[in-house]
């Protein structure tokens, strides 16, 4: 027993960086496991814009436009989009599928979105550069 003991004393700067770690992790899954909306595939979102006609909101700023979009997308900058949010009343009952570069700005989006009592509201996993990745089709402009 001893030698544990004396184990845990000398790596004690270890164990605590373990357990902020450990908290970190957790604290970020139940935020996201309570956010209120899905990160879904690439796969998924093309399933559901084929069946239930869900909308794609592309929420990157105007210069990465250039890059390339997903055909038929919406686009409305994260920076506008609290602004402008009433312009996708009318996809009120359509799954909206928000989507950035890779994936960060896009859950922003959804919780916007969730706050003005939008209820079908999921985020692209990987973003475009994740569609890119799935070798599904990016039109430029």
């Amino acid at each position: 027993m001893p030698l544990e003991s004396e184990f845990f004393a000398s790596n004690i700067v270890l164990f605590g960086a373990l357990g902020i770690i450990i908290a970190l992790i957790l604290r970020l899954e139940i935020k996201r496991a309570t956010s209120g909306f899905k990160a879904i595939s690439p796969t998924e979102a093309v399933q559901l814009i084929n069946r239930e006609d869900a909308i794609l909101l592309d929420v990157r700023e105007d210069n990465e436009i250039a890059q390339g979009s997903i055909r038929n997308a919406v686009h409305l900058s994260l920076s506008v989009l609290k602004q402008r949010v009433e312009e996708l009343r009318k996809h009120s009952e359509q799954p909206i599928i928000t989507y950035c570069r890779t994936g960060n700005r896009s859950a922003e989006a959804c919780a916007i979105l969730l706050q003005n009592d939008f209820d079908k509201v999921m985020s692209l996993k990987g973003g475009i550069e994740g569609w890119k990745v799935a070798n599904l089709p990016v039109t430029k402009k």
